[in-house]
């Protein structure tokens, strides 16, 4: 009973540490929430107390036998999962936090499993202060961050142009391009793009513009440097 108690405790508290580092990325609408990050605590749990306790009849030392060996193949295994999470669209990568977590929360739970407890909670709550203490931090740098890009506008009035044109520079951001206009007549919706460069905060902008009369849609693509530092 006491081996069971011993085995089944970092079972137990990889699966608390995993739910509570799941239950962040759930509050936060991410694809993988408590039940993905519990189970893969469970599993990486289990897998290394599989390598500690499941080789006790073989002596220590044993050619070809090294039951750390199975830490090592969840360290690599949890790779895949991490990958899956994340994509790329119009130049933005989006899952590096939640795969970072994968990665985290595997850590925390092959710590619970090695007996080093205090150390994953730790681990745990730097965890959590990490992704939910500075998003505040984040919020405040996106705001003043330097961006430059292409804005895509479509609209159905000159004086929306104008006034887009306006909003711009109001919230500092450059209008260094105008592309020629895309549409037939005046009433007709018309498209440009715009090249801005700017310290501010694209969502606001984007938010602010398609909130005006006249303008029916706004999209940003951010210019990405290759080869940057």
């Amino acid at each position: 009973m006491n081996d069971f108690l011993n085995q089944f405790g970092p079972v137990a508290l990889a699966l608390v540490l995993g739910l509570l580092v799941g239950a962040e990325r759930e509050y936060q609408g991410k694809p993988a929430g408590m039940r993905t990050h519990a189970l893969i605590a469970v599993g990486a749990a289990l897998f290394v107390l599989a390598g500690r306790y499941g080789f006790g009849g073989i002596e220590p030392g044993t050619p070809g036998v090294d039951p750390a060996r199975i830490a090592a193949q969840v360290v690599t295994g949890v790779g895949f999962l991490g990958a899956g999470v994340i994509f790329f669209h119009r130049n933005l990568v989006y899952g590096m936090t939640t795969a970072a977590s994968i990665w985290s929360v595997t850590a925390i739970a092959v710590s619970c499993a090695a007996g080093l407890y205090w150390i994953a909670v730790a681990v745990a709550l730097m965890h959590l202060l990490v992704v939910a203490g500075l998003a505040p931090v984040e919020d405040w740098i996106a705001k003043h961050a330097r961006h430059s890009g292409r804005l895509h506008l479509r609209y159905t009035t000159s004086a929306a142009l104008t006034e887009a044109l306006s909003t711009c520079t109001e919230r500092g951001f450059t209008v260094v391009e105008i592309e020629e206009e895309n549409g037939d007549g005046e009433n007709s919706e018309r498209s440009t793009d715009l090249m801005l460069a700017g310290r501010g905060s694209i969502k606001d902008l984007t938010a602010h513009l398609s909130a005006k009369e006249g303008i029916t849609a706004v999209t940003f693509q951010e210019h990405v440097v290759n080869g940057g530092l």
